[in-house]
């Protein structure tokens, strides 16, 4: 469903850059903070009066890194991104710290408005491509195991951009349109202090502040003086 519904907005992306006034493409990178949901241990870390436990995720920075594209209409503009991000928490159990991480390509497409020079508004849907989440101590091992998490999701975007001839600076919130599946973990308990785990489900969400550079901008009337000149022969277009 995700694939098709990039597929469609592609689509309208070709048909609004024919018509734009103009564009402009950049580079981007910066920081991200994810938020993740709680864990419930059973039976806690098997001490006298306490049954159960809830332990709370700390949130840790992460990056991320992409490329964009400006199509401006005035003071109106669609940014189609693609973007590299890695995600980091943990949780501190009774004996070790397990550390959670992911990755993501992320492909937000965002309509935007530019208030006043050089504040601009904007806000759009994302769509999301996880490779495995991973928690340190899961299915009763050691080392780093997979928990599970859909491989595709859309989430909306919003935020406000501030831009400074060729750089801005973009702040960004994230959330996702359904929450995570709920499940059982089995926790490595002599290494981490815990046994079976239950990972209660939640809508993840993320905000993120990162530097953008335009590489390359324009007018769309500039975009046939790109090729005016590639088919034509001195035949058909001699001015003599």
């Amino acid at each position: 469903m995700n694939k098709r519904n990039l597929l469609i907005t592609a689509f309208i992306l070709v048909c609004f850059f024919s018509y734009s006034q103009e564009f402009a493409i950049g580079i981007k990178g910066g920081l991200n903070n994810n938020t993740i949901g709680n864990l419930n241990s059973r039976g806690g870390s098997f001490q006298t009066g306490h049954p159960d436990e809830i332990f709370t995720p700390n949130n840790k920075m992460g990056y991320l890194f992409g490329a964009f594209l400006n199509i401006e209409f005035g003071k109106l503009f669609i940014r189609p991104e693609v973007n590299y991000v890695e995600l980091k928490n943990s949780y501190d159990f009774p004996n070790l710290e397990s550390n959670w991480s992911t990755n993501k390509i992320d492909v937000p497409v965002l309509v935007g408005y530019k208030i006043f020079d050089p504040v601009s508004i904007y806000l759009g849907p994302g769509f999301n491509f996880y490779s495995d989440v991973i928690l340190d101590g899961a299915n009763n091992t050691h080392g780093p195991s997979a928990i599970a998490y859909y491989k595709s999701t859309t989430t909306l975007n919003f935020g406000v951009s501030v831009e400074f001839k060729r750089f801005g600076v973009d702040l960004r919130y994230e959330m996702a349109n359904k929450e995570t599946p709920e499940e059982l973990q089995d926790i490595h308990h002599s290494v981490y202090g815990t046994n079976l785990t239950d990972v209660f489900s939640y809508k993840p969400s993320q905000i993120s502040l990162s530097l953008n550079v335009f590489l390359f901008r324009t007018n769309a009337d500039d975009i046939g003086g790109l090729f005016s000149g590639l088919f034509r022969s001195n035949k058909c277009y001699c001015p003599y």
